[in-house]
């Protein structure tokens, strides 16, 4: 069942869920609202903000995210972090 599962790519989208949701376990409530973590590629996550303001925000936070992201996460899975401007789909606005 494993083989198949990996097959399908479900053990790399299995542990890009659990490092979305670290994201918005470091990031916060307000943060949290306006922002979500798309994709993860060779150890960046992508996040999607509302606004340029946030993606400025989130830039100057980045080691502070990247750091409370380390416990919840495998070791060296996020090693960056870096914002995209645009519209988040009606699910990601808790």
């Amino acid at each position: 069942m494993s083989a198949v599962v990996a097959s399908i790519g479900g053990e790399h989208r299995a542990r890009e869920q659990r490092i979305f949701a670290a994201y918005e376990q470091a990031v916060g409530g307000p943060l949290r609202q306006h922002t979500k973590a798309e994709r993860l590629h060779e150890g960046t996550l992508f996040v999607r903000v509302s606004s340029s303001a946030l993606a400025h925000q989130i830039t100057l936070l980045k080691r502070e995210i990247l750091t409370r992201m380390q416990p919840l996460v495998d070791p060296g899975s996020v090693t960056d972090l870096r914002t995209r401007v645009g519209p988040l789909d009606a699910s990601s606005m808790r």
